[in-house]
Parts: C-alpha cells; structure tokens; sequence
C-alpha cells in the first residue's frame, strides 16, 4: 500500500535537510527518501566532516604558539587517526541531532532508493531489495553531487571522498585542483607535516572567486610552505603511479612527485536512475530549474548541488527555503548573486550580492570601499594576537544601499551575514554606520569600511 505525503524529499543532505524540516515545521505532511548516509555528503564527506579536520588542525597551529598567549605546554601530540576518528564523532553527532529533529517535526525517514513512476509517485527499493511505494503532492529533488574523478583503478589517486577513508599521513601530497576543496585540504595535510604541492590550470587559486580572495589565500598558504604551481592543466593519461609513488610531469620537464594526488576538479550532479527522462525532464546535467526551484513537470522541484549552482551549503539551504515557499504558494523567487557563499578555506571567504564586475555589467554606477585590519572581535584570543581580516564594500551611488560584500578571515560568514541583512532590507550605508554595536565584534570590520565611503 502507498503511503501519500504532502512533501517527499529524495536526499536528506543540506537542501534536502531544510526542506524537509521547514516543510514539516509549516504543518506539510513530510517524508525523507534517502538511499545512504542520513544526512548526506554534508555530515559525512563535505563541509562539516572538513571543517571538523579543520578544526583539528587551528588546535594544533594554537599548540605551536601556546607561548603567545602565557601558557606553557607540551606541544600536542596528534596524528591523521585521532583527527579522523573526531570527524567521525562530530559525524554520528550531527546524525543523532538530525534524527532527534524529524521524530519532533514527525517526518518519516524511509531508507531505499527512490525512482519516479509518475510525477507523483516513487517506488523505493531498499537495501535488501524490499520495495514500497511513496506517492505525494510535491517533490523534491535534493540528492546532491559526486566528485567528478571516480577512477578507483588507481590507488595513488582519489578524489575527497576516498580522501577522508585514508588514515596514513602521506610524506609527500600533490593536490590537483586549487578551487575551494583542494585548498581546504592543502592547509589540513599542510598543519599535518606533509609536503604539500597544489596545482591549478588557471592562473590563480579560487579561479571562481574574486582576485582579492584568492591573494590572500594564496598568501596563507604559502606562508604555511605550500608549493603552488599555476597555469599547469593535469593530464589524467600522463600521471605515472607505481608502487613508491606517483609522478605529475611538469609544463617543461621535471615534475611532482609524491606519495598520494588529491584529484579536487570539480563535482557532477547525482541525476541517474531517478527516472526523470521518462517525465520529460533532462537528466543528461545537472538539473533545470526556474526562479521557483521548479522542474519542467508541476509538482517537481530540485534544490542543492543537483541543480549545479554554487554547490555550496549555504546555496542549498537558500534554494530549499524557496521551494517550500513556493510549494506554500507564497511569492518567492532564487537569485543567486544575493545568497551568501561562504568557503572554510584558511583563511575563510565569504562574498553576498554583487561583485564589481556583476555591478559593471548591469550599468550600475557604484562605489568600492575596502580595508586590510587586524581585527580583534568577541573572541578572546584575537585581543592578544588579533585576526588578519580583509573586508570591501560595494555601494549603489545613487541610493547608498550596499550592494555587494566580500570577506577574508576567521569571521568571514558573520561579516557576510550582517551585510546579507543590510541587503535585503535596502538599508542606507549611511544608516548602517551610525548603527550601535556591542564592542569588540566581528561587525566592527564592516562597519570600518562603511565608514570610509564618502
């Protein structure tokens, strides 16, 4: 017997995650359809899981310069292993927490792979080839993406997945791809001792990000004796592996040797065997959506990586929100320049609304505003060893409303959060500025900046 819901999500990674509980906590009778993991790459193998290494890796940096701040002690004592085996606790955490929330919210969290019948109905197979039926009102699609190297004939070589299996510390890591996944890595492996060389095709890190980003990412990890090698474009076909190791050639002779790659070039939506071909929807990429998160058949909606925007956490979560409104029949439309995107490279970026060049382009006249500090904010530690944090401000110069907002440092995703606010709320610059504060915060970087426009 098919059991018939309001809302049906497939994936219960980040944009299925809000989906389902903002669906569900607006009185829709909801259902999750998940096929792995509970909780998606998000909690197993994307942002959570590397910001968990991440913050292994700050705690052993602190250890370093313990002396800085009065303190006295050993040095800390750690290898890959113990920092794996705190992703996997933060890991079966956020998976606990997640499934407290659906018991609450009442939703139904049914394990199998999900397939279209019709646009209304899903048959689920499960892992030991029972099969039920789900039939609901609407549905969403949100079952993510995979990264794009899947060659598993080459054990020298993984992509971020195989990544995260790997509890042997490699004296030699050669990283090919600099976007926001392969710099993450770069400065974890990095922390960890392992010599590190990142190789990018573009002529920068971050190639999808404004320069300023880039610079002072790039900075950092050269500051942390990362090798970067740029405008060097990897041939799959030409990388040597044997038993010792694995050999990149360069552009002109030489080349990298070391004893594992990182293949980070990209992600590919999850769209196969979902059965979308069959109502009329292409599957062949990442799926199309219009400004409503919806698919070419009345009912359907994807959200997250699958729809192949921005393939960030905070995109998701966005793009989710503004499915269930539609499903709710209220007006609400995704524009992606105004959700804020946020990368946990170290330092972090964040960047909402418009950049110069997207304000250019449209033919706004705009003025730029920016600032270098070192910022001490709410956390303590930066009173004695303030934060390096680089802000710049976009302003329509018309009507003073901030248009765009980039930032580099430790606080990134809060300096990009308020200025998210001031966006959407179309409040003056020169309103913002005289706006009290508590003291010291993360805020004071933006509004220091907002201070130095005429």
């Amino acid at each position: 017997m098919a059991r018939h819901y309001e809302l049906a999500v497939i994936g219960s990674g980040s944009g299925g995650r809000e989906a389902a509980l903002l669906g569900a906590g607006k009185g829709l009778r909801t259902a999750i359809i998940e096929r792995a993991e509970v909780g998606g790459s998000c909690f197993h193998r994307g942002s959570y899981a590397v910001r968990t290494l991440q913050a292994c890796a700050r705690q052993f940096r602190d250890s370093w310069k313990s002396g800085r701040f009065g303190n006295q002690i050993d040095l800390l004592k750690t290898t890959l292993s113990d920092w794996m085996a705190a992703q996997r606790n933060v890991t079966a955490r956020l998976v606990d927490d997640f499934r407290a929330q659906v018991e609450r919210l009442n939703v139904d969290l049914i394990r199998g792979h999900g397939e279209f019948l019709n646009d209304r109905t899903v048959q689920v197979i499960g892992a030991q080839g029972s099969e039920s039926t789900v039939t609901a009102d609407n549905f969403i699609i949100a079952t993510g993406s995979r990264p794009d190297f899947q060659d598993n004939s080459r054990p020298r070589m993984m992509n971020s997945d195989g990544l995260l299996r790997i509890s042997a510390l490699p004296a030699r890591f050669v990283i090919v791809g600099a976007g926001y996944i392969g710099c993450e890595f770069a400065s974890i492996y990095r922390t960890l001792g392992s010599e590190v060389t990142l190789i990018e095709k573009a002529n920068r890190v971050l190639p999808a990000w404004e320069p300023e980003a880039a610079d002072r990412v790039t900075e950092a990890l050269e500051m942390r004796g990362v090798n970067i090698v740029l405008n060097h474009e990897v041939a799959f076909n030409e990388i040597k592996e044997s038993e010792s190791g694995i050999h990149i050639p360069g552009q002109r002779g030489g080349g990298v040797d070391a004893d594992l790659a990182l293949m980070a070039t990209g992600r590919q939506p999850n769209v196969e065997r979902l059965g979308l071909k069959a109502l009329g929807i292409d599957d062949s990429s990442a799926l199309q959506v219009d400004h409503r998160m919806r698919l070419a058949s009345p009912g359907l909606y994807a959200v997250g990586d699958v729809t192949g925007k921005n393939l960030l956490d905070s995109t998701a979560f966005v793009q989710a929100n503004v499915a269930i409104h539609s499903i709710l029949g209220q007006e609400t439309r995704f524009e992606h320049e105004w959700a804020p995107r946020c990368i946990h490279t170290q330092p972090a970026v964040a960047t909402v609304g418009l950049t110069e060049a997207d304000a250019a382009s449209k033919g706004i006249e705009f003025a730029v505003a920016f600032n270098s500090m070192r910022l001490a904010s709410d956390d303590e530690r930066s009173v004695i060893d303030p934060e390096p944090t680089f802000v710049k401000a976009i302003v329509d110069s018309h009507t003073r409303n901030l248009l765009g907002c980039l930032v580099v440092g430790d606080h990134a995703a809060v300096v990009a959060n308020i200025a998210s606010i001031a966006i959407r709320l179309r409040a003056p610059v020169d309103e913002l500025r005289e706006t009290p504060l508590a003291q010291p915060s993360a805020a004071d970087a933006l509004m220091a900046v907002l201070r130095k426009l005429d």
